[in-house]
């Protein structure tokens, strides 16, 4: 059921080639986070502990680092790497804290419909509500008109004076109706 301590501890220190990113790459990361922050970097690292010339400590750290940014491509990398002087300025930050600056760089796909869009509507009804909304926008560029020239079409006769004048009056902020009555009543005591 589990497995013995030993096999899993000699495993640690080195992660599935497949799942590591190029060595290369590890080692740029490791300089630039260097330049930054000088061997305070490598300090949270070192073991003291030198094989072939390299801290054991430093040596790990690359690989387990490797294994940690698999996930991420080298532009991705290098975005959190000048995010690290903004959200970093002090400090490194530790692998997680990395990790998570790359997701945040990382670019995501975007979205894009493969089959029949659930909204679709066919020719005739978006002919119809296209002719609808142009309607609309009759109404409101006559409205707009009246209020930018301040003319209004009006019939001819009698009856167009009196909407010329309630027309009027509502433009200059009265009450139509009772101006429409005292025009009524004027003109009705004179053709009496």
């Amino acid at each position: 059921m589990f497995k013995p301590i030993g096999d899993s501890l000699s495993k640690v220190g080195q992660p599935d080639p497949a799942a590591v990113i190029a060595e290369s790459d590890v080692n740029r990361v490791f300089a630039v986070l260097h330049g930054f922050y000088g061997n305070l970097f490598f300090s949270k690292f070192a073991t003291g502990a030198v094989e072939n010339g390299e801290d054991q400590g430093i040596a790990n750290a690359r690989r387990i680092w490797a294994h940690g940014l698999r996930d991420y491509d080298a532009e991705t990398i290098k975005t959190a790497l000048r995010n690290c002087q903004v959200r970093h300025p002090e400090y490194p930050p530790s692998l997680p804290q990395f990790s998570g600056m790359c997701a945040a760089a990382k670019l995501r796909p975007t979205w894009t419909s493969s089959g029949p869009r659930a909204l679709d509507m066919s020719d005739g009804l978006r002919s119809k509500y296209a002719r609808q909304a142009r309607e609309i926008m009759a109404k409101h560029d006559a409205k707009r008109r009246v209020v930018r020239d301040g003319f209004v079409p009006s019939a001819p006769g009698l009856d167009g004076l009196k909407q010329a004048i309630a027309n009027a009056v509502g433009m200059a902020g009265g009450d139509e109706v009772g101006t429409l009555l005292r025009l009524d009543r004027m003109l009705a005591g004179k053709a009496a």
